[in-house]
């Protein structure tokens, strides 16, 4: 079986692999999105996911040092590693004490503020480009802003993950950035630049695109106004109560 999802947030990813391993589905193996899933018996499998050294592989001696902890390297993708183990060999914790697991998510952490950055660059090319003339470039420029909304969230629920565990070393109540982008607003850009893109098809007959390209023109309008209007932006770090 192969399942489709995008995840920016590791700790979801890993609560959803082991609610499939749960209902008897194993993860093989993933590639842009798709998941590779065999049917097994229920329960069988623990998941978790490390961030990495290496872009695209792992060193021999973190190969060496999870053969010895049985601990199977499913996948690796970019700087994620797919791990599982086997439930029948107790509870499967990569990090088990606050001092690591905020060094896991710092480097997380930096991951995502160095893509939202060039995610930027590419936005700002992307708008030079149109506004020389080749409108193609909006289309692009609609997609690199939806994928940098998408990890500017990620950015921050990351950074709210170290706070929350910096407070459970000095027992001080957290104060978290409740900004957030609403998914419907990044949603609505990629809507946007599909109609964009109809629009620039020599391919496609004007009298069949222009409903369906203003049907989607229509709805990205909507998704954008009230992602905008669901989004927190702007009130920075707030005290938790």
């Amino acid at each position: 079986m192969i399942k489709f999802k995008l995840y920016w947030d590791k700790d979801a990813e890993t609560k959803w692999l082991n609610e499939m391993a749960d209902e008897g589905w194993a993860m093989t193996g993933f590639f842009a999105g798709f998941y590779k899933f065999e049917q097994t018996e229920k329960g069988k499998w623990r998941y978790q996911i490390d961030f990495g050294e290496k872009f695209g592989s792992v060193t021999e001696d973190y190969r060496e040092f999870m053969n010895e902890a049985e601990i199977e390297i499913v996948q690796s993708w970019g700087y994620w590693i797919i791990l599982r183990k086997l439930a029948s060999k107790g509870k499967f914790q990569l990090y088990t004490d606050v001092e690591s697991s905020i060094e896991h998510y710092t480097k997380i952490l930096k991951m995502f503020k160095v893509v939202t950055i060039i995610e930027l660059i590419c936005f700002f090319i992307e708008v030079m480009v149109a506004a020389n003339g080749a409108a193609i470039g909006w289309v692009f420029a609609c997609i690199v802003a939806a994928f940098t909304l998408v990890v500017a969230n990620a950015t921050i629920k990351t950074k709210n993950k170290i706070i929350e565990l910096k407070s459970r070393q000095t027992g001080i109540d957290p104060e978290k950035d409740e900004r957030q982008v609403s998914p419907l607003l990044p949603i609505g850009l990629l809507l946007n630049s599909c109609g964009l893109m109809m629009g620039q098809s020599d391919s496609l007959s004007p009298m069949m695109t222009g409903p369906v390209r203003m049907v989607i023109t229509l709805l990205a309008i909507v998704f954008m106004l009230v992602g905008a209007a669901k989004s927190t932006p702007g009130c920075g770090r707030c005290r938790k109560k």
